[in-house]
């Protein structure tokens, strides 16, 4: 055996560099790569490593959801990120998720967790307890470890006209925390509150939302480096101050950061584009090729003093994206391409490159999905891995 030959820091240096695919099957090697498998430390020091497979494919990879208009329950599959091969399907329901639970929507990725949301239209009108139409979950797609979140009892008169959520870590203690935003229309407020992975529990927080802003979902994954970020648009006029709202993940805190003066449009999108917080402001435009869609993306220049923003690039584009990933690569819905040719497009804005991404369908009409990176990071029994982690 590898570990009888070689200095244990040599064994754990190598088991580091490879992909988790191999480190679950060598989790029955002994009982002492188990638990070094297992271990926070190594846990870290793997995270930190930009490893690739046997195929030379990169540890960042998507979940694809598929949809059909004949069939209720959408279907889920795993692929790499460049490319989009099939690396295997991804039961969510009813494995995960009861059968009643559609849609079911990826609200983003932080260290391997996917953070997903199932939602059940029967439950959410007239049930007796509202916050069971929500199932609430973690994924770790890479070791096929979940959790459901807990449900929160609730009074009967307990109605929120809106949810929005966020998910990432604590990047001062690594606890991966949830937030629950809840909209009260009589009287018109907000509710706030927060999970936390390592209590496994909700709590209210004091967030002071001002009752006149509308919170928008995002429409892309929009967690960097401990903060969550939504777009903030006035509920009772078109006009007045667009605002990006960021929640700190550490102090528990909500601020707001002025947009652009300059775009176009009042409409936008959050995005994380080369590890930097992004607005998109779509505007039509055409060329002499065609109609295409055209997008102004700008960056967001942060620092504790002040916030200010650049513009990126315009882009114009033939379909909607449907994601925009780490390196700043896009996956637009392939709307354009032939329809007996069921695809995905990969969009580069830096040479304006599309590439065509086959998907071996059997008849999908709608897709969705969201990107992480494969590691090893627990959901279940996470409170105790930091605990060890403390005693080190």
């Amino acid at each position: 055996m590898l570990s009888r030959h070689l200095p244990e820091e040599m064994v754990t240096e190598i088991l580091s560099r490879l992909p988790v695919k191999s480190l679950m099957r060598f989790r029955s090697v002994s009982k002492a790569w188990y638990a070094l498998i297992r271990n926070p430390h190594f846990i870290t020091k793997h995270h930190t490593f930009p490893i690739s497979d046997h195929n030379g494919n990169h540890s960042r990879r998507v979940i694809l959801e598929r949809y059909r208009a004949t069939i209720d329950t959408p279907r889920f599959s795993m692929h790499s990120n460049d490319t989009l091969e099939f690396s295997g399907d991804i039961h969510l329901i009813p494995q995960f998720f009861s059968e009643d639970i559609n849609p079911v929507v990826f609200v983003g990725s932080c260290n391997g967790i996917v953070f997903v949301v199932g939602i059940s239209s029967d439950r959410c009108h007239g049930g007796p307890e509202p916050d069971r139409a929500w199932e609430i979950g973690l994924l770790n797609p890479a070791t096929r470890e979940s959790k459901r979140l807990p449900f929160v009892p609730r009074p009967p008169d307990f109605c929120p006209m809106l949810f929005n959520f966020g998910f990432g870590i604590d990047l001062n203690t690594n606890d991966f925390k949830v937030v629950k935003i809840m909209y009260f229309d009589s009287p018109r407020h907000y509710q706030v509150e927060v999970y936390n992975l390592t209590t496994d529990s909700w709590r209210v927080i004091d967030a002071s939302l001002n009752s006149a802003y509308f919170i928008a979902t995002p429409y892309y994954p929009s967690y960097l480096n401990g903060f969550y970020y939504w777009l903030i648009r006035p509920v009772r006029s078109h006009r007045g101050h667009r605002l990006l709202l960021s929640f700190d993940m550490s102090n528990e805190m909500f601020r707001e950061i002025m947009l652009p003066d300059d775009t176009r449009s009042l409409v936008g999108h959050i995005a994380i584009i080369n590890d930097s917080v992004a607005v998109i402001f779509p505007a039509h435009g055409s060329n002499n090729v065609g109609f295409l869609l055209e997008y102004e993306i700008w960056v967001l220049n942060k620092s504790i003093v002040e916030c200010s923003w650049t513009k990126l690039y315009t882009i114009g584009v033939p379909s909607r994206p449907l994601q925009f990933l780490d390196d700043g690569l896009i996956v637009l819905s392939g709307s354009h391409c032939d329809p007996q040719e069921k695809c995905l497009v990969l969009f580069d804005p830096r040479t304006r490159e599309l590439k065509n991404l086959p998907i071996y369908d059997d008849g999908s009409e709608m897709f969705d999905l969201v990107s992480y990176r494969d590691s090893l990071v627990l959901v279940n029994g996470w409170r105790n891995v930091l605990e060890q982690q403390g005693t080190r």
